[in-house]
C-alpha cells in the first residue's frame, strides 16, 4: 500500500490542474519545511540516470539570509478549494502459469480509498518580491548560507514562493483486502498435489493537521557577494532507454560484485539501517559526493561512518571506484519517499529483491518509451513465483511509484511521469541485491 499523504498530495495536485508546476509533498516530516521563503536545495541531475533528484528541504529560510527588516512580508491566501474522494474497487480473477510445474491461482482482491481535503494556496505576490529583491544579504553571509554556496557546481538552492495548506484537521484513510487460492500441480514421479488459501486485509489511517503543505512551487535563486536574484537555467540530459539504464547500473555497480563477502553483508546491514532515516541516508550521499570532488573523506558516526570506512585503502586514502559505487547505491533511494524506503527494508528482511528486480524490468521494459497514458498487463507470472504476502509486499512496492490497478482485468495504468520513480526504484534493488547475492554479477 503506497503511502496515504503522498497518493493524496499528488491528487491535490492533479484537481488544481498544475502538473508540472507545484510539486507534491512527499512525506509529513518535510512538509513543515516546504512553507513559503522556506530553502529548498536540489542536487543537478547526474547523467545517465533518468530519475530526477528530489528538492531536500533545509531548516532555513529566505527571512534567514537576508539583512534584517520588518515588517514580515505577507502573504496572499486563495479561496478555500474542497475536494473529496473516494475509491471503490473490486478485482477477481483466475491465472495458469506454465513455468515447468504447472500452477493454477484464483483470487480477489478490494480497495477502498476515503478522503476530504480542503485546501488553500498561500502565495509570495509580485510587489513582495519587488521590495524584497532590494534587500542585501545578512553580513557576515551565514554559516548555512555558505555552506550551500559551497555546493553551487552540484547543487541548485531555491526558494518557496508559493504553498497549497489544509485548513482543517481531517483524516485519510484506506482499506484492501485479499483472497486467494492456489494449488500446483506437478505430474511427474511422487505426484505432487499442493493446495493453499490466504486472506489478507490492511487499514491504514493519517491524520493530517491544519496547515500542512501538500504541494509548493519554487523559484531558482542566485547569489553572489551581497546581494541575491531569481535564477532559470536548465540543462536537459538525454534520455536513456531501459537498456542503457540496464548497462549503466552494470557499469556502476561493478567495482561492489568484486567485495568479499564478509564485507558486503555488513554494508548491506549498514544501508538497511540508513533506509530508516532519510537524514542520515542523505547526509552521507553528501559527505561521499564531497570525498569524490576533494579526495578527503569526511567522519560520521554510526552506519554512515562504517560505509565510509569500507571506501579507505589500509592507508585512509579514498578508492575512487568504490566510492563511486557507493554514490551509486545512495542515488537512487534518496529519490525514493519514506514509505518506499520501508517496504524496501522488508523485502530486504524477506530476501524477494530479486523477483522484484525482475518485476519492475518486467514493467519498465516494454514501457520506458511509451509517451501515451495506457494500461497493460500486471507481470503475473512474476508474482505467481512469490507467497501471497510477498506478492502484495512487491505489488505494494511498484504502486508505490503511482502505478495503480485498473479495474477486473488487472491491469496496470502506464503513465509516463512514472519513468523516474521506477527507475530509481530498479537502481536501489540492483545496488542492494548486489550486495545481497551470494555471488554477485552486475546488472
Amino acid at each position: 500500500m503506497s503511502s496515504l499523504f503522498a497518493r493524496d498530495a499528488g491528487s491535490v495536485v492533479r484537481e488544481l490542474g498544475r502538473r508540472g508546476e507545484l510539486v507534491p509533498a512527499h512525506s509529513l516530516n518535510s512538509a513543515p519545511h516546504l512553507r513559503p521563503f522556506c530553502l529548498v536545495r536540489k542536487k543537478h541531475r547526474r547523467p545517465p540516470w533518468p530519475w530526477d533528484t528530489p528538492f531536500i528541504p533545509t531548516d532555513f529560510s529566505l527571512m534567514d539570509a537576508l539583512e534584517p527588516s520588518s515588517p514580515i512580508p505577507e502573504l496572499n491566501r486563495s479561496q478555500s478549494i474542497q475536494t473529496r474522494e473516494m475509491v471503490a474497487g473490486a478485482v477477481t480473477g483466475a491465472m495458469s502459469v506454465g513455468t515447468g510445474l504447472p500452477v493454477q491461482v484464483t483470487g480477489n482482491s478490494g480497495v477502498i480509498h476515503n478522503s476530504t481535503l480542503t485546501v488553500h494556496t498561500l502565495m509570495v505576490s509580485p510587489h513582495t518580491w519587488e521590495t524584497l529583491m532590494k534587500r542585501k544579504l545578512r553580513t557576515p553571509k551565514p554559516s548555512f548560507l555558505r555552506e550551500l554556496q559551497r555546493r553551487k557546481e552540484k547543487e541548485s538552492l531555491y526558494v518557496v514562493t508559493e504553498a497549497v495548506e489544509t485548513t482543517h484537521d481531517t483524516m485519510l484513510q484506506s482499506l484492501s483486502n485479499a483472497e486467494g487460492a492456489g494449488r500446483p500441480v506437478f505430474l511427474g514421479p511422487g505426484h505432487l498435489k499442493l493446495q493453499g488459501q490466504s486472506h489478507m486485509a490492511k487499514e491504514k489511517a493519517v491524520t493530517i493537521t491544519q496547515g500542512t503543505v501538500l504541494a509548493y512551487r519554487v523559484l531558482q535563486l542566485g547569489m553572489r557577494e551581497d546581494c541575491w536574484a531569481s535564477a532559470y537555467s536548465w540543462a536537459p540530459g538525454e534520455e536513456p532507454n531501459f537498456q542503457g539504464l540496464q548497462r549503466q547500473a552494470g557499469v556502476q555497480l561493478q567495482d561492489l560484485a568484486t567485495l568479499p563477502a564478509e564485507l558486503r553483508h555488513p554494508l548491506l546491514s549498514a544501508l538497511q539501517e540508513l533506509l530508516q532515516d532519510p537524514r542520515a541516508l542523505q547526509e552521507l550521499e553528501d559527505t561521499m559526493e564531497q570525498a569524490l570532488d576533494t579526495g578527503v573523506l569526511g567522519q560520521l558516526v554510526g552506519p554512515g561512518g562504517f560505509i565510509l570506512s569500507t571506501v579507505r585503502n589500509p592507508s585512509g586514502r579514498l578508492l575512487t571506484s568504490k566510492g563511486r559505487a557507493i554514490l551509486c547505491i545512495l542515488g537512487a533511494p534518496v529519490v525514493l519517499s519514506d514509505i518506499q524506503h520501508c517496504l524496501l527494508t522488508q523485502s530486504m528482511e524477506r530476501r524477494i529483491m530479486p523477483q522484484q528486480l525482475e518485476l519492475v524490468a518486467s514493467i519498465l521494459e516494454p514501457n520506458f518509451n511509451q509517451m501515451e497514458e495506457t494500461t497493460f498487463s500486471l507481470p503475473l507470472e512474476v508474482l505467481s513465483s512469490l507467497q501471497s504476502e510477498d506478492a502484495a509486499l512487491s505489488l505494494s512496492l511498484v504502486e508505490s511509484c503511482g502505478l495503480e490497478l485498473q479495474g477486473p482485468s488487472q491491469r496496470l495504468m502506464w503513465d509516463p511521469d512514472l519513468v523516474p520513480q521506477l527507475s530509481a526504484l530498479y537502481g536501489s534493488l540492483a545496488g542492494l541485491q548486489m550486495l545481497a547475492a551470494p555471488s554477485p554479477v552486475a546488472p
